[in-house]
Formats: structure tokens, C-alpha cells, sequence
């Protein structure tokens, strides 16, 4: 497993549709039943908590055989990285649990309520600009100058990105904060993972592409530009955890139990730097200089900011900064899904708020 398969990234190639007038990426359903059969669920024990991901570092702890050791359950990971077969398999019983980002989350409605923060993106997802074969290109400013050649010539700057991913959605939160990029500029290309769109840069055969780390580190020691990232747009990337209702209605000491192991784990690597970065070296076959690019750019979250995100209101809005997450989020995906339900996204701070009495 590696970083580059992170977060449920499809393996199918498609052209994203535009809203015109620049608004948004019209998503494809990338993860859809189409792309994946139904999770391949083992036979298991009837204390076994079922949790679904994928290969994403930040999971790391989920797929931890021990994570439940002393609490009476087991943990048993299943992989499954299209997005809406994960939901399904939540509301259907056949997951407790599952891992995932906020924008995902809200896309794909499971029946189930987000009880945990994992981490968000704070600058390992990024735009970077095809400095390296556009010596000119060095600067976000640089970019209508860019788009205004092209069209001279009857094109469009190339711009890759992994579509139904966090990528997709770091490229609408910046072009809903950026004067500079408009999609109706440019020709998008969505691949199949970060990789390929760096491979493409270095190619020219993009001029722009959204990429997260490892890639982000690659693409600037080549000489490329990093101009925009999602430390600009905070708040936009964030891994949760979600429990079904079923399991919350059933047996809230079985999500008590997870959140407790997970938290428990996190503080404690969290306070030991050098065993953080060994963990996810070893989960995701990583080198140690590798894992610091990534713990570079993202932020780890322990029991107290969980506790702080999930449950504190924040002035000036005066609720928790998940519920203003989910607000802004959902705002940027109304543009091309105007009929999200964010009214049933649901969130239970509770189980955290256990951990901090």
C-alpha cells in the first residue's frame, strides 16, 4: 500500500463535465458499481467491527490487527475504494464502520454518523504549474497570460487532475476562491491517480495539475512551481470516520470501543515523533524521508483537537467546526449537485467528548 492510492482514488480515466461559466467540476460517479464489485467481506466473528477504506497512510491505524485488542471486539479492515460502494455497504449493514473524506461523506449520504476525525489536507494536496517547461509559468498570477496564448491559437491549457477524490475537490474550492482560474479556460483531463498527473507535467502534456505527496515534494525539487494548495483553503480536505446508525442503535459501546483505541493509539504516537513516522513507513512501505513530506502536509488529529473540532462552537458562527466544515463543503458541491442533502449529514461528538471527562 502507498500513499499514491490513497482515499477510495478510481482507476477508471474520464473527462469531467464543466458548469458553464466556470463554477465547478461536475463530478463522475469514478466510484461507482460500474468500477467496483461489492467488498469482498470475509467470514467473521460476531464481535468483529467490519471497517472500510482504503489505502490512504492516514487510515494507517484502522488497519492496526491490535486496534481493538482489550475492548472485546476485533477489528477486521476490508478495502474498497469506490466511494459509493463503501457508502452502500454502511447503510446496508454489511460495513460498521468506514473511513472517508467530508466531501465524500456528503456526496454519497450513507446512513451512518460521522463520530471521529482522522486528519485534514494542509498543503499535501496541491496545483502545481508546469514551471519547468514554462520557465514564465512561476506564479498563479502567470496563469491568464497562459490561458490568453493558448486561445491565440485555438487551445486551452491542460489541466490534470484524479477525479471523485480530494483532488477534484481542492480544484473546485480554488477555483471558487481564485480569480486567476476559471475551468471554462481550461482543457481537464481527470486521471487515475496524483502520478499521472505529474507524469503528464513533466511531459507538457499538462501545463497545470492537482497532485498530492509524495508528487507535490517531486514536482518542486523539478522545478516546478507549487502555487496554490490546500493550506490555502483550510478546512476543505478532512478524513472522518463514520459509524452506521445501525451500529450506533445496536451497540454505541462497539463505537465507544473504536473511538477510544484509535484516539488512545494517535495520542500516543503523536507524542513520539520518530515511532509516528516509523508507523506509517511501515504501513505504507514508505521511506522515513518520504513519510515527513507527508506528515509535512497534513494535520493528525488526537482526542483534545478532536474533541475541539467535533464539540466546541467556534465564534463567530457559534457551532463546531465540523458543522461549519460541512456547511462550507456542502456549498462548494451544491454548485454541481444542487440536490445534496446536507440536511441528513448527521455528527455525534459525543464518543470523543467521553474521552476528555
Amino acid at each position: 500500500m502507498s500513499y499514491a492510492t490513497r482515499r477510495g482514488r478510481s482507476t477508471l480515466a474520464m473527462l469531467a463535465a464543466l458548469v458553464t461559466g466556470g463554477g465547478a467540476v461536475a463530478g463522475c460517479s469514478q466510484g461507482s458499481s460500474a468500477a467496483c464489485a461489492p467488498s469482498a467481506i470475509p467470514e467473521h466473528e460476531e464481535n468483529t467491527l467490519v471497517i472500510e477504506g482504503d489505502a490512504w497512510s492516514g487510515y494507517a491505524p484502522f488497519r492496526d490487527e491490535g486496534l481493538l485488542d482489550g475492548t472485546g471486539y476485533t477489528a477486521l479492515y476490508v478495502e474498497q475504494v469506490c466511494q459509493d460502494v463503501r457508502a452502500a455497504d454502511l447503510t446496508a449493514g454489511r460495513a460498521d464502520i468506514i473511513v472517508t473524506t467530508l466531501d465524500q461523506y456528503l456526496l454519497e449520504h450513507p446512513e451512518g454518523t460521522v463520530v471521529g476525525i482522522i486528519d485534514q489536507s494542509v498543503g499535501a494536496d496541491a496545483l502545481a504549474l508546469g514551471t519547468a517547461h514554462h520557465p514564465e509559468l512561476d506564479s498563479i498570477d502567470d496563469v491568464p497570460a497562459l490561458v490568453a496564448r493558448e486561445a491565440e491559437v485555438g487551445g486551452k491549457p491542460v489541466l490534470a487532475y484524479t477525479g471523485n477524490s480530494p483532488s477534484e475537490m481542492l480544484l473546485n474550492e480554488l477555483v471558487n476562491t481564485t480569480d486567476e482560474l476559471r475551468l471554462t479556460d481550461f482543457e481537464l483531463v481527470s486521471v487515475d491517480q496524483s502520478a499521472t498527473a505529474l507524469e503528464m507535467l513533466q511531459a507538457d502534456e499538462a501545463q497545470l495539475a492537482i497532485i498530492w505527496e509524495p508528487d507535490t515534494s517531486a514536482a518542486r525539487a523539478a522545478g516546478n512551481t507549487i502555487a496554490l494548495s490546500s493550506a490555502d483553503v483550510p478546512d476543505s480536505i478532512v478524513d472522518v470516520f463514520v459509524a452506521s446508525g445501525r451500529l450506533i442503535e445496536r451497540d454505541p459501546a462497539a463505537v465507544q470501543a473504536v473511538v477510544d483505541s484509535y484516539y488512545s493509539m494517535m495520542d500516543g504516537l503523536l507524542a513520539r515523533p520518530e515511532a509516528l513516522a516509523a508507523f506509517y513507513a511501515a504501513d505504507g512501505g514508505l521511506d522515513i524521508a518520504t513519510v515527513g513530506t507527508l506528515l509535512s502536509g497534513i494535520k493528525l488529529y488526537g482526542t483534545g483537537d478532536a474533541d475541539t473540532f467535533l464539540n466546541d462552537e467556534i465564534f463567530p458562527l457559534d457551532k463546531p467546526q465540523i458543522l461549519q466544515s460541512i456547511d462550507s463543503i456542502g456549498s462548494v458541491l451544491a454548485l454541481v449537485h444542487p440536490d445534496i442533502p446536507l440536511d441528513q449529514a448527521e455528527v455525534d461528538g459525543r464518543f470523543v467528548s467521553a474521552l476528555t471527562r
